[in-house]
């Protein structure tokens, strides 16, 4: 089980994870978008900006395309004999986590809650805003906050796990050169998206 969740890459083929990679983005494009939803950024998923199907679909493939893009160069870098498969299989197979994202906002309590929250404190209410946070609502956010923490974390180790593999890295420096490249991958998309 550890392995499915954790080290698919080792267990299964390329046109396998490919498959389910393929499937998972459609699905969890569709999602969001149905849920009202949006992936705008590499690693990033927001409520309250409905768009179009083709607008969900346009995002998902500029976050795919940059955190690729990043990864195989910084894997090309580590070692020359890197295919661009690994990483395709990589970042497909990693994102599914985060399309769980959309499921946690069914039924609309999320952005009820997070409604609610920010009425409790505006700026009338500044110096008493103990007393207008309801606590029901600031602990669906809380919850809401792990779940997702928790997805981003496991979306990660995923990567990291393929891009390991990817590169037959060892040490401290392709964990650096992972770090920066997601990083300029969340940039890079986000700018793309912005544009």
């Amino acid at each position: 089980m550890k392995t499915l969740l954790f080290k698919p890459f080792e267990k299964y083929q390329e046109k396998q994870l490919l498959i389910v990679g393929i499937a998972a983005t459609i699905m969890g494009v569709s999602l969001a978008h149905i849920l009202g939803g949006r992936f705008d950024g590499a690693l990033d998923f927001h409520l309250g900006n409905p768009v179009s199907i083709q607008q969900s679909l346009l995002d998902s493939s500029i976050n795919i395309f940059c955190l690729i893009s990043l990864l195989f160069l910084a894997a090309k870098y580590l070692n020359k004999k890197t295919r661009i498969i690994d990483l395709v299989t990589t970042v497909l197979i990693a994102r599914i986590p985060l399309y769980f994202l959309p499921l946690l906002t069914i039924g609309g309590a999320v952005e009820k809650a997070t409604n609610n929250l920010l009425k409790g404190i505006g700026p009338e209410n500044i110096g008493n805003i103990q007393g207008n946070i309801p606590t029901e609502s600031l602990m669906i956010i809380m919850v809401f906050v792990i779940a997702s923490l928790l997805l981003l974390v496991w979306s990660i180790a995923l990567m990291y796990n393929g891009y390991k593999i990817a590169t037959n890295a060892k040490g401290n420096k392709p964990i650096l050169i992972f770090v920066l490249a997601l990083l300029l991958a969340e940039i890079m998309s986000k700018t793309l998206l912005f544009l």
